[in-house]
């Protein structure tokens, strides 16, 4: 069982790797970032899969930035 320590850790570089892919930042970075990862090698590897995954789905034509929608419905009140 991995420790609190290895999962806070493993977290950390699945942030980075989301991070990097959403601000467009090439699969070749992703892949040098975590070769330096103190990582066990099962979660590099595990790592890579979703960046290669995300990579797929989050490309240069995705959109990064919000825009504004003029006209849009409001905010809805949350109740509780």
């Amino acid at each position: 069982m991995a420790s609190d320590r290895d999962r806070a850790l493993f977290e950390h570089y699945r942030t980075e790797v989301e991070a990097m892919l959403a601000v467009g930042r090439p699969l070749a970075a992703v892949e040098r970032m975590l070769e330096r990862a103190p990582l066990d090698p099962d979660e590099r590897s595990g790592l890579w899969l979703l960046g290669w995954a995300l990579h797929e789905i989050v490309g240069p034509a995705e959109p990064v930035e919000l825009k504004v929608v003029n006209d849009g419905l409001p905010d809805r009140s949350v109740h509780r």
